[in-house]
Formats: structure tokens, C-alpha cells, sequence
């Protein structure tokens, strides 16, 4: 209750004082002393609840202003980090623009379009020889020369074999085969002993093979070894020879765009070997 509110309050309360003293006697006032005074405790209480209130709202206006302060300070502290963080981006990114222009060639080192480039050499290193996708490859025995396939992929070099039975030697595993390189030439009937088996997994069969591997004398150029084949059935591609990885690593460059870049020596005997 408001100053006002509590001044008509009290000027009510006279007039009605007032009007029953003089309309009434002594003996006769509508209004008891008892009564009076209860109007008036209870005229205090409101005063006091008003008060009471007053000053509630007073407390609530006062934390309202220090919860404003508060949230003003707060937003003043975000923006001025929100800038700080935008000073860093844009900093950050004129660095990166630099270095980026820094990299890029300048006009003077552009290469010329009609000039000519460089051959490429022919072998990478004075040990290795260079071979094509497709080479002569020399195996014996039965000293015959057949078109092998490069692959770089194969781990272990392979063989069209036909006709593969195994059987016992001494106690030991054999494998007989018979070797062609095209249709009217004439097969070759070899012997070997097993050395190992290897598992070959493929995506068009869902068992993997175990196939036979054996050794066999070959040569690419002038390089002559002796190197492990697996035995399979090749009929169905065009090359009954694949050389692999264990036969290429360290000592011949792959050129995939040639084919036939080596050329294979007359050999000195049928059964010369390399030791």
C-alpha cells in the first residue's frame, strides 16, 4: 500500500469516527472503544504489510539492477573476445595467403610449352636393365624361349603347366608337367622337385588353390638365374609365362608402355646353368 492509499485510508476512518459521534450519544455510539481499536490494529497491519512489501520490492528492483550489471558485463567481456578471436582469423589467413603465393612459381620459372623434355634414361640404376610389359624369357629347361608377362603385382612368378602329377622320389615330393608355349609348338615334358606350396586366393573361385612351386633356371637379357614358379593352369591367357617380384626385385625397371626391350644371348650349352 502506497503513502496515498494509507492517507485516504485514514482520513475514512475519522470521518466515520466522526459521523457516529455526532449522530449518537454516549450511551449509544454504533461503533464500541473495542471496536475502534480493533480497526485500528488492523489498519496498523496493513501499514505494516505495505511496508513489508514495499521494501520486497524494493530488494527484487535492487538485484535486478546488479543482475543487469552483471549480463552488460558479460556481453562487454564476449565482444571483446569475439574481436580479439576476429583478429586472429584475419591474421591467420593473410599468413596463409602469403606462404601460398610464396610456393607458387614465378612468372620467369614457368617452363617453356614448345620446349622439348628430356629423355628419360633407360635404366635407373648401372645394375638393373630395363624390361617392357611383355619380354623373351629363356627357360631351362627345356631351353626354349617363351613371351612372359611382367606383372608387379605377382609375388611369385608362375608357369602354364599342363598335366601336373605328383608322386615320390627318394622320399621326396615331385611334380611332373608338361610346358607349351603356343598352340603347334611342341611340349616339353620336365621333372622337378617340390619346393614348397604356395595358397593362392582369387576372386572368381571361392576355395584358394594350393599350388606347387618349383625351381627353374631363366633369363631375362643378360641376367640368368635360377627362380622358384608356381605350377597352374593358364591355358585361358595369352602369355604361358608370368614373371614376378622375386625375379624382378633389384635388378630390372619396369616400363609399361614397351614391350620386348631386352634381347636374349645365344646360350653357350643346352645345359648351362648359373651356379
Amino acid at each position: 500500500m502506497t503513502g496515498t492509499d494509507r492517507f485516504f485510508a485514514r482520513a475514512l476512518l475519522l470521518v466515520l469516527i466522526a459521523g457516529f459521534a455526532t449522530g449518537c450519544g454516549a450511551n449509544s455510539f454504533f461503533l464500541q472503544k473495542k471496536d475502534l481499536a480493533m480497526i485500528r490494529d488492523k489498519v496498523t497491519n496493513l501499514e505494516k504489510r505495505a511496508d513489508l512489501q514495499a521494501a520486497k520490492t524494493e530488494l527484487l528492483l535492487k538485484q535486478s539492477g546488479e543482475q543487469q550489471k552483471l549480463l552488460d558485463t558479460f556481453m562487454e567481456q564476449n565482444s571483446l573476445h569475439f574481436q580479439a578471436l576476429e583478429e586472429q582469423i584475419r591474421k591467420l589467413h593473410t599468413d596463409t595467403c602469403q606462404r601460398l603465393q610464396a610456393l607458387q612459381p614465378s612468372g620467369d620459372s614457368k617452363p617453356d610449352a614448345g620446349a622439348e623434355t628430356p629423355p628419360m634414361p633407360e635404366t635407373y640404376d648401372t645394375d638393373k636393365i630395363l624390361v617392357g610389359r611383355v619380354e623373351k624369357v629363356r627357360l631351362t629347361p627345356p631351353g626354349h624361349i617363351f613371351r612372359a608377362r611382367i606383372d608387379t603385382g605377382a609375388t611369385t612368378s608362375s608357369l602354364d603347366a599342363h598335366d601336373i602329377e605328383k608322386f615320390e622320389r627318394d622320399g621326396n615330393p615331385w611334380v611332373r608337367f608338361t610346358l607349351q608355349d603356343r598352340e603347334g609348338e611342341p611340349l616339353y615334358e620336365i621333372e622337378k622337385p617340390i619346393v614348397r606350396h604356395v595358397r593362392i586366393v582369387q576372386a572368381s573361385k571361392i576355395e584358394a588353390e594350393r599350388r606347387p612351386v618349383v625351381k627353374m633356371q631363366c633369363q631375362i637379357g643378360r641376367i640368368r638365374m635360377i627362380a622358384e614358379f608356381s605350377l597352374e593352369q593358364r591355358a585361358h591367357l595369352n602369355y604361358k609365362v608370368l614373371v614376378g617380384r622375386n625375379i624382378l626385385r633389384d635388378l630390372m625397371v619396369v616400363d609399361v608402355a614397351q614391350k620386348f626391350v631386352t634381347s636374349l644371348p645365344e646360350p653357350k650349352s643346352s645345359g648351362d646353368s648359373p651356379q
